[in-house]
């Protein structure tokens, strides 16, 4: 008899370990699939919304053939990445480096040259990895940063500019506001317009009505831990270090913060958690019934107003 049941009671122990396996390996493998459809345009797109312009590069090949002081630029990234932006030189020592939306390439940034030229600065479009002529992949952050401090060593050395300035849009302004918290190399100022405050949390909202599961299931708690330890084997980081809200709370330049007030894709709510995280010298504007990204399209004077006048309260013009 007891023969029998020590046999028993290790058959009871091998099939709870087979099972904990069995359950990790499935966890891990859905995980890593969450994992890389994250950074799947087709994922992407199902869930935002937003239309894919990445390789469509007609504006910003116009505009380096027409204008005498825009120049195309390639750098090599840390990780042997080709990096390609367009330098506009107004004979400045001050630059702003602008930052497109996913999805979208530099050309998207083109309408906010005119902004800073005005203001005196020189202007650095450039391409996200994944997007334009830039190479890689997407990975939210966390090698774009280094990419980041890339354009900024590359304006003060071989530019000679003494003020750098990071003006990010949507996911481009997140990128931005990562740079100012994490980068140990931060710019002189940030401004982001329509900038999430924590993508896990945007992400997360959309996938559970995505694959339409009660509010209150724990299957996508499970597949979602396992998707961020799948991130973590694969980059180093999850996206609860990629949050825009807490790096934020590091930043120390001063910082402008822009939002439509009829925003669906990023709600204005983020706007206010990004605001009150920050310790930094900070401005917040408001545009009314404006939607994503389109402040300046829809108030150019008010959207240049806003920013000339963050600029002179911090003596940066």
């Amino acid at each position: 008899m007891k023969i029998f049941l020590s046999r028993f009671f290790i058959f009871l122990i091998g099939l709870l370990i087979g099972a904990i396996i069995t359950f990790n390996t499935l966890g891990l493998i859905l995980g890593n699939i969450i994992y890389q459809e994250l950074s799947d345009p087709k994922l992407n797109i199902n869930i935002t919304g937003i239309v894919n312009h990445s390789q469509d590069l007609s504006q910003i090949n116009e505009l380096e053939q027409t204008l005498p002081n825009a120049q195309k630029i390639t750098l090599p990234s840390a990780d042997n990445r080709t990096m390609t932006g367009t330098f506009i030189n107004n004979n400045s020592d001050k630059t702003v480096i602008l930052i497109h939306g996913l999805y979208q390439n530099r050309s998207m940034s083109i309408i906010y040259t005119d902004t800073y030229a005005q203001l005196g600065f020189n202007v650095l479009l450039i391409d996200l990895r994944s997007h334009g002529e830039s190479d890689g992949i997407i990975t939210w952050g966390q090698t774009e940063i280094k990419d980041i401090d890339l354009w900024c060593d590359y304006l003060r050395s071989s530019q000679n500019q003494h003020i750098i300035g990071i003006h990010g849009v949507s996911l481009g302004g997140a990128f931005a506001l990562l740079h100012s918290g994490i980068s140990a190399r931060s710019a002189d100022f940030y401004v982001e317009d329509s900038s999430y405050s924590d993508l896990k949390s945007l992400y997360y909202n959309h996938l559970h009505n995505m694959v339409q599961l009660p509010t209150n299931s724990k299957i996508l708690d499970v597949l979602w831990a396992y998707s961020q330890i799948c991130m973590y084997w694969h980059t180093g980081a999850t996206l609860d270090d990629l949050s825009p809200q807490k790096a934020v709370q590091k930043d120390t330049a001063p910082i402008l913060f822009l939002h439509g007030d009829a925003d669906t894709l990023i709600p204005p709510a983020a706007l206010y958690d990004l605001y009150n995280n920050c310790h930094a010298p900070k401005q917040m504007h408001i545009f009314k019934n404006s939607i994503h990204a389109q402040g300046i399209a829809d108030y150019p004077e008010e959207y240049n107003q806003t920013v000339r006048d963050f600029l002179q309260e911090n003596n940066l013009i």
